[in-house]
């Protein structure tokens, strides 16, 4: 048996099921090597929701920022979305295309060193200790605890993840079953081009592993009906974990819930962090984490 294995680093996930139909339906993984599109429509939705956000803490820098769209695997129907201050990444977003036309707000954060990060990639590569260069690379993103990259070299595969540039203990057959994995509210999760922000709450930084609840806890009991007690901590200032098991119990990730995001569409995205600094929070979906992990207080 493989040992579990605890990712460390904050933003987090892997990737290729392809969001689009007003949700996420799932696809094949395959390659995305192509450079930054100039999409009009698709620059104006990004800008949009950049302005939306550069009023609230911890997104003061993406006032009058630049945006560098390139598109992410498979399919195509999904862009990453870096948002540059004087040349310098503050932070990202995710898009993703519906099917019937307009767009859905898949993910997005403050860092410096987002998702896709061509440093956190090299850095991967250097770890792999491999004997020859990388023949091909591949940024593969299904939803945002599905994202990585997938690294061939020397006729072997290697997956990393997109955030931290961690060796995912996968193989490719993983991979692929992770991402025919049907997700039940997958229609549901993300805020439409129209969403509005309509409440930010944000909360100071803690060390995740500061205690191990899910160790010695059960879960807190949050359904997709039934997550207002969740809210409540949160308004609280609790300190409250997530937990998410991946490729069936392989890989641990495990996140301090630092804030939310409430949009005027009631899409609701929570900010995970896996530093103790406040400089790189991820935004999430809460459907999604409801329904591939769990809650600790």
């Amino acid at each position: 048996m493989r040992k579990k294995f605890i990712r460390l680093t904050a933003a987090c996930v892997l990737t290729a099921l392809v969001l689009y139909s007003g949700g996420l339906k799932t696809q094949p993984a395959a390659a995305t090597a192509i450079p930054a599109t100039s999409d009009q429509p698709l620059e104006q939705q990004a800008q949009l929701w950049v302005d939306e956000l550069a009023n609230q803490p911890h997104f003061e820098k993406w006032k009058l920022a630049s945006l560098q769209i390139s598109p992410i695997g498979p399919g195509t129907h999904s862009w990453l979305v870096l948002v540059k201050q004087n040349k310098e990444t503050v932070g990202y977003l995710v898009v993703n295309a519906v099917e019937n036309g307009g767009f859905q707000l898949g993910e997005y954060g403050t860092s410096r060193q987002p998702l896709f990060d061509d440093q956190t990639l090299s850095r991967s590569i250097k770890q792999l200790e491999l004997l020859k260069p990388a023949d091909k690379t591949e940024a593969l993103y299904i939803h945002p605890l599905l994202a990585a990259w997938k690294v061939t070299a020397d006729q072997e595969t290697y997956f990393t993840d997109a955030a931290s540039g961690e060796l995912l203990p996968v193989e490719s057959k993983d991979w692929l079953a992770a991402s025919y994995t049907p997700l039940i509210h997958a229609e549901r999760m993300q805020a439409p081009a129209s969403a509005k922000l309509l409440k930010h709450v944000s909360l100071p930084s803690f060390d995740r592993y500061a205690r191990l609840p899910w160790l010695t806890k059960e879960p807190l009991q949050v359904g997709i009906s039934t997550y207002s007690s969740l809210f409540a901590k949160i308004n609280s200032k609790e300190q409250l974990r997530y937990t998410a098991e991946l490729f069936e119990g392989q890989m641990l990730y495990v996140w301090s819930i630092v804030g939310y995001n409430k949009w005027d569409s009631g899409h609701l995205y929570l900010a995970l962090e896996a530093g103790e600094d406040g400089s790189e929070r991820r935004y999430v979906p809460l459907l999604l984490l409801i329904e591939l992990g769990h809650f600790y207080r």
